[in-house]
Order: C-alpha cells, then sequence, then structure tokens
C-alpha cells in the first residue's frame, strides 16, 4: 500500500505541474469567466441584454422596404400600420425601385398588384428570408379585414375572437427534462473530453516508460498492481482536478453575475444533489475503467507513435457508448438508453442521464452501480497483469486479444 501512494503521489505531482495541465485550465477557466462576464462587459459599453428601450429597439430592428401599389390594389397607411417594424418607401415607379433596391438604400420592394397578389423584388436571395412571409401575412390581414367589413362584420371583434390566449400551468409530476437537459448535457460532454484527454496521456507515460525502459526498473522496485493503480488513479484524480477547478470557477463567477444574468441560469448552476451524487460516483468508476483500459494499450506497445493505433478499438468504443447517451437525452426512457445503462461501457453516462432527466426506481441504480464497480475493479486487475506482461514484450504492438490469450495460458 505505501507503493501504491508513493506512484500516485509522485505521477499526480508531475500531471498537475506540466505546464500544459496548468495553461490548459486557466484557457478554459478564463473562457469561462469571461462568459459568464459578458452582461457586464456588455453593460460597460452602453449596450444590455436583458433590460433594452422596447422603442430605440424597434427602431434598430426596423426594415427599409420599397413600395409600389398598382390599380389602388391597397392603400399605404394601411401597410403602414400593419407593417410596423417597417419603414414604408414609396418607391413611385419600377425604375425607381429596382434602382433603390441596386443601390442598396432599401432592402427589398413589393409591387403591389391585386389585393392577394405581389412582385417581391430583391437584390440577393437568402435562405433566411422572410421579407415576403410578413408581406403574406399583412396583405392577408388587409383582405380578410375589407371582406368581414363588406359583410358588415366587424373584424377587431373577430380578431379578438381568433387571438384569445389559451392559459395553463404545467404541473410537472416526475422530471422537468427540459430544465435538466443544459447541465447535463455540460456534465457528460465534460466528462467525455477529460476520458480522451487523460485516457491519451496515460497510454502515453505507459509507453514512453517502456520504450526507455524505465518500466523494467519499476517492475523490480514494486508490484504491477502499485504501479498500474496509481498511475490510472493518479490521471483521474488530476482531470478531477481540472474539471472540478473549471466548475467552480464557472459556479462562483455566475454566483457574482446572477444579478446581471437576471438569475436567467439559475436552472444550469442549481443541480440538485442526488443528481450531482450521482455523476460524481458513476462518472468517477467510468473515468477509471476506460483509464486502466487505455493503461493496457499503453504496455502493449514499444514506441509512444503506436498508441493512436492500438488505442483505435476503445476510443471507437467509448465514442459509441457517448453518442448513444447523447442521442438518448431526448428520450431519457427509452429501451436503448435504458439497456446503456446497465451496461458498463456506457453506464457511467447512461444512468446518469437516467437519472437527471427521466425516472428511474433506486434498485436499477444499485444494479448499474454494482455493475460498474464490479467492472472497474475486474478491468483494474487485468491492466495491471497485461502491464506485467508487457514490460516483457517489445517490437510490434500485441493485440489485446493476443495478450489475454497469453494470460490464460499461463
Amino acid at each position: 500500500m505505501r507503493n501504491f501512494f508513493l506512484v500516485l503521489k509522485f505521477e499526480l505531482l508531475n500531471l498537475i505541474k506540466k505546464k500544459a495541465f496548468i495553461v490548459s485550465t486557466a484557457i478554459i477557466s478564463l473562457i469561462v469567466l469571461v462568459a459568464l462576464t459578458i452582461p457586464i462587459i456588455a453593460d460597460k459599453f452602453g449596450f444590455s441584454m436583458f433590460s433594452e428601450d422596447e422603442e430605440s429597439a424597434e427602431e434598430m430592428a426596423k426594415i427599409d422596404y420599397g413600395i409600389l401599389i398598382e390599380k389602388d390594389a391597397a392603400q399605404l397607411s394601411e401597410l403602414k400600420a400593419l407593417l410596423p417594424y417597417a419603414n414604408i418607401i414609396d418607391a413611385g415607379n419600377k425604375q425607381n425601385l429596382s434602382k433603390l433596391i441596386k443601390s442598396g438604400d432599401i432592402k427589398a420592394g413589393f409591387i403591389i398588384k391585386a389585393p392577394t397578389q405581389y412582385e417581391y423584388l430583391v437584390m440577393n436571395t437568402s435562405a433566411y428570408d422572410s421579407n415576403h412571409h410578413q408581406m403574406d401575412e399583412a396583405l392577408l390581414t388587409l383582405y380578410r379585414n375589407r371582406a368581414l367589413s363588406e359583410k358588415g362584420i366587424d373584424s377587431s371583434i373577430v380578431s379578438q375572437i381568433y387571438s384569445r390566449p389559451i392559459e395553463h400551468d404545467v404541473r410537472v409530476l416526475g422530471k422537468d427534462s427540459m430544465k435538466n437537459y443544459f447541465y447535463t448535457y455540460i456534465l457528460v460532454f465534460g466528462l467525455y473530453f477529460i476520458v480522451i484527454m487523460y485516457g491519451q496521456l496515460i497510454a502515453t507515460s505507459i509507453a514512453s516508460e517502456k520504450s526507455n525502459r524505465a518500466m523494467e526498473v519499476l517492475i523490480t522496485s514494486t508490484s504491477t498492481k502499485s504501479l498500474i493503480f496509481g498511475k490510472v488513479i493518479a490521471g483521474a484524480l488530476a482531470g478531477i482536478i481540472q474539471f472540478g477547478f473549471i466548475l467552480l470557477v464557472a459556479s462562483i463567477t455566475y454566483r457574482i453575475n446572477a444579478s446581471a444574468w437576471e438569475n436567467s441560469l439559475d436552472f444550469i448552476f442549481n443541480i440538485p444533489i442526488n443528481v450531482l451524487l450521482t455523476f460524481s460516483i458513476f462518472g468517477i468508476l467510468g473515468y477509471l475503467f476506460y483509464l486502466f483500459a487505455f493503461g493496457a494499450i499503453g504496455a502493449l506497445v514499444s514506441r509512444t507513435e503506436d498508441i493512436s493505433a492500438s488505442a483505435t478499438p476503445i476510443t471507437i468504443v467509448f465514442m459509441i457508448a457517448f453518442f448513444i447517451s447523447m442521442f438518448s437525452m431526448n428520450t431519457p426512457d427509452s429501451l436503448l438508453l435504458k439497456i446503456a445503462s446497465f451496461i458498463p461501457l456506457s453506464s457511467f453516462m447512461a444512468m446518469f442521464i437516467r437519472v437527471s432527466m427521466g425516472n428511474v426506481s433506486k434498485l436499477h441504480v444499485t444494479i448499474s452501480l454494482i455493475l460498474l464497480a464490479a467492472s472497474t475493479g475486474a478491468i483494474g486487475i487485468l491492466g495491471a497483469k497485461i502491464y506485467r506482461l508487457g514490460s516483457l514484450m517489445y517490437g510490434n504492438p500485441v493485440k489485446l486479444k493476443t495478450a489475454i490469450k497469453l494470460l490464460r495460458e499461463r
């Protein structure tokens, strides 16, 4: 046990003192800090994200339209009333209307030919162009009002009837999936990031020790279990420290600037204790599960250049588990996510999503946790054996299947 703590201390200090660790942590924390201070920064420059004067906002959003009305198809004053967000300009004739569009003085032009017919003129079309849709609504409203007036019906009464809002109250008996979606997404994505980054780091560290023969010396000094468990847990702790520090910076920054955000992000930062506890337990176990796998891969190669190719199968499996979990976030009670929540390869993400966004019994959580904990311990022991076996094998990378076969023969 003493050797394990010595390895753990040495590897952890070595990781957190690295320039890459310090710089990456500082940069990500700075980005988070600046992002959560945007309302204050915007206010300093005279902009406001939440409390803008409605009249000035309307003026800023106004669009210049050129209008040409043929055969008294409509009244210009009526169109101005139905298009309050636009500056309506009487073009006079087609030639002048085209000239205004080409010069950029107006954004679009309309030739109203009949109460329900017009020609739309624009310099360049866009997939997001909604100008003609606005004119459609205005002319349709104008046509309906005229038709109702001709029949002696007050159009304002009809409008009140059709625009009557429906009042409703929402009472969530289970989980509010939409409210929990954002922090669930952030935590799962953060877990994905640190597994990929520190998995490769652990594999590279072990492979480099093997390439310079340091592994042979280490194995004679202590047990392989102490070495592999010390290295992997040190990598896990480094990732947890980095991820936890970034979350702490984000939480403190938001608490300070919450009033500037008008508490609009409370639903992201006020994570329920049971959800946070589930993420911590399942996340750490799943994190260790994959780090042990990457550590075993590092012991099976003799050069660091071979790590990417050898680690590809594990990376693919991990990415499949990640995508299954992410794509199932919109349907947290789906059969696919339920199955994934009991498979150790994916349960650390899938079960967290089910607890955060869906309904799951304590029995299912307990069963999934036992399976994940047992699998993590088993792959840790297997990793230690492969680590010892790998110290004796040099040359071309050894396949994981071959290594397991050799272990069975011993």
